[in-house]
């Protein structure tokens, strides 16, 4: 379905004043391809033998030189967020950051990190060593964002299946880096601030009530006290670590291991089933008052299932409604043996 409206508009994030709330409109988006079943690999810009439709690479597996390459990291053409005319900006700081304006620039970095040069739907097929290319390619990215002081805090993100957001079927994720920090991740910060041990009870509670799903060398896979679906899953890491784009290679390794370890186990429970999966950590600029949450920071990965959509009541209240209690969502995660 398309609209008369200029589709090459810019995106701007525009703030609500009665809720407090932002949403980035992002007109170039709605020109997405977007034909999840029928999309064919002659087609698809993401194969390696299209790859003179995408723009050159800004991280590439095993090297950005490699013509034979196993995974790459590209500008996003319906971005999000882009960087902007430096005459938009105040005082080297974005207007997209000063909430006290209706209608902002949204200034950032999207890219997208195509899995594969093969036309393949699931990253259980991608070889482990190739997906921990997949992981080493998205950690130099976010180390190569980390050094630019307009942006504030990046995340990596999937949309798994058509429930989920995806709009390609080959396998592919999404990273952003933005020039504020999301209201989760500020209310995040907030209750470190004044619970410097809430990770850490995290991870003991899920150990004594049962929703340990696996631990891994360097991290715990849990099922959350409050899952908003059923079988949502948290990746933690056991020691405080703010980024990670920090972490040596054992992590990155294990971070893989999760990332198709939870696939293969969602797939066993409910074939089919859509997903997210996005990455929580600290603000690459901190203040005097983040800094007091800085030490006790555990960056973590969230994947969610998406197996019922959110209803009115969702919607209008920001409750989430659940139907499985966690500590069986973590029982059953664990029984279908997908986490060796």
């Amino acid at each position: 379905m398309s609209f008369s409206f200029d589709h090459s508009q810019g995106p701007t994030l525009r703030h609500d004043p009665l809720s407090n709330r932002q949403v980035y409109l992002a007109p170039r988006r709605a020109a997405r391809p977007n034909d999840l079943v029928n999309y064919r690999k002659i087609d698809c810009p993401f194969c390696i033998e299209n790859s003179s439709l995408t723009p050159d690479p800004v991280q590439q597996w095993p090297s950005l030189e490699a013509l034979h390459w196993k995974s790459r990291i590209i500008a996003n053409r319906y971005p999000i967020v882009e960087v902007g005319d430096p005459a938009t900006e105040i005082g080297g700081v974005a207007q997209s950051a000063m909430t006290t304006q209706s209608n902002m620039h949204a200034y950032g970095v999207h890219d997208v990190v195509i899995e594969s040069p093969d036309h393949i739907e699931s990253v259980l097929q991608i070889p482990f060593d190739d997906w921990v290319g997949v992981w080493t390619i998205c950690q130099q990215r976010m180390k190569q964002l980390s050094t630019d002081s307009r942006i504030t805090w990046a995340t990596i993100f999937k949309n798994g299946g058509v429930q989920a957001g995806a709009s390609l079927a080959h396998v592919h994720s999404q990273l952003i880096g933005i020039n504020c920090i999301p209201p989760t991740i500020s209310a995040k910060c907030d209750q470190l601030i004044h619970r410097p041990a809430l990770f850490r009870n995290i991870l003991s509670d899920a150990n004594n009530q049962d929703r340990v799903i696996h631990n891994y060398k360097n991290f715990v896979a849990i099922v959350p006290p409050a899952p908003r679906q059923p079988f949502e899953a948290w990746l933690i890491s056991k020691e405080p670590c703010c980024f990670f784009h920090t972490e040596n290679q054992s992590c990155v390794e294990d971070v893989a291991r999760f990332t198709q370890h939870f696939p293969a186990a969602l797939e066993h429970l409910l074939p089919g089933a859509s997903y997210n999966w996005w990455l929580h950590q600290f603000p690459f600029i901190s203040s005097s008052t983040l800094h007091r949450a800085a030490e006790h920071w555990h960056w973590h990965l969230e994947a969610l299932p998406r197996i019922t959509p959110l209803a009115g009541f969702e919607l209008g209240t920001g409750y989430h409604v659940s139907t499985m209690p966690p500590k069986t969502a973590a029982r059953l995660l664990r029984d279908t043996g997908c986490w060796k």
